[in-house]
């Protein structure tokens, strides 16, 4: 009996003579299910036995992960607005904090503003509060005891009612610097830090003139030096304190007056001569009075009474061969009176201060 091969029903893998491979499609595999079932049967099996969310929902949160978009974030991902460097960041659900919250700044009596520490009394960008910021018209704004005030005005402007509402509000037409005319007739230079224009008068200078306005010339200006006088053998007068503190001598008055240290407006030159025994005296000639060269030049007088010099009176004793200079006349008159000096007028003009 001959037996018959069976055929194979029609797109059978059996009739090609070839294995079906991992990447052959469902058609190619004997007409198996459609992927579309085949996925819905094994996402039933999953819920059934409590496997994961075959859309990944579950893996990707436990993962740490966004969510996928349109999806309603976890608390653990939402900032607060509102916050600042340095506040606390909204807890996830199991009680942490998100990964990249900075430590809370420690400004002690200081205020925290931002990232900065500042002094909210006296900070003018942080006025009384942090980011209140003073801005004063036509001025630099200044913040005092928490308030905003005027620090200063703006060049050309002034601030007459210290409103800091309207700040400088005065406009000052001023040319600082400008030469002007003082009180006293000096030349000075325009101020404009005044409401209103000013002509401050320029330091003394050693001209004999009232340059400040002050009512005296000349003074603190190093244009003087001191003469001392003391007593020895006969009276000497010096600008050399030392040589007065030395035997025979001793000081009877330092700074008893001054002299200018250089000649102005024809003042003449106070030689200190020797007379040829030891004993010396002040004079203007050139040869001492008596032929002979002066010691040393102590400065200048003037020969009449110029910004607030007063008279240099010269005694002369013929008994003690000394000269006597004194400011006082009635120090004079005494000399005359009670010790035989006699009276040679008026040597010069000297300054009782420097």
């Amino acid at each position: 009996m001959k037996h018959r091969r069976s055929r194979a029903p029609h797109g059978d893998a059996r009739s090609t003579g070839r294995f079906l491979r991992p990447g052959d499609s469902a058609a190619a595999r004997g007409g198996g299910a459609p992927r579309t079932s085949r996925f819905v049967a094994v996402a039933l099996v999953a819920t059934l036995f409590g496997c994961a969310d075959p859309l990944g929902g579950d893996e990707a949160e436990a993962d740490g992960a966004p969510p996928p978009r349109g999806v309603v974030a976890d608390a653990a991902f939402v900032r607060d607005a509102g916050a600042t460097d340095g506040a606390a960041p909204v807890p996830s659900p199991d009680g942490g904090a998100a990964a990249d919250a900075a430590p809370a700044l420690e400004c002690g009596a200081l205020a925290a503003c931002g990232v900065d520490c500042v002094d909210t009394t006296s900070d003018p960008l942080n006025c009384g509060a942090c980011g209140r910021t003073c801005v004063v018209p036509g001025a630099e704004a200044a913040c005092a005891a928490g308030a905003c005030t005027v620090g200063r005005c703006d060049v050309g402007f002034y601030d007459r009612d210290g409103d800091p509402e309207n700040g400088c509000e005065v406009e000052v037409l001023c040319e600082a610097g400008a030469a002007c005319a003082t009180a006293c007739g000096t030349e000075g230079a325009v101020s404009c830090a005044g409401d209103a224009p000013v002509c401050q008068p320029p330091a003394e200078a050693c001209n004999l003139v009232d340059d400040n306005c002050d009512g005296a010339c000349d003074e603190g200006a190093g244009c003087r030096v001191p003469v001392h006088r003391g007593l020895g053998n006969g009276h000497l007068y010096t600008t050399d304190l030392g040589v007065l503190q030395t035997p025979p001598f001793h000081v009877e008055a330092a700074n008893y007056f001054h002299l200018y240290a250089q000649s102005v407006l024809g003042m003449r030159p106070v030689f200190l001569c020797d007379k040829g025994n030891g004993k010396r005296f002040l004079t203007s000639e050139n040869a001492c009075e008596i032929g002979r060269a002066p010691e040393r030049t102590l400065g200048f007088w003037a020969p009449e009474p110029l910004c607030g010099a007063i008279p240099l009176y010269r005694l002369y004793s013929e008994t003690a061969s000394d000269h006597f200079y004194t400011t006082s006349a009635a120090e004079r008159d005494n000399a005359i009176a009670q010790y035989g000096y006699r009276d040679e007028g008026v040597a010069g003009y000297v300054w009782p201060g420097p």
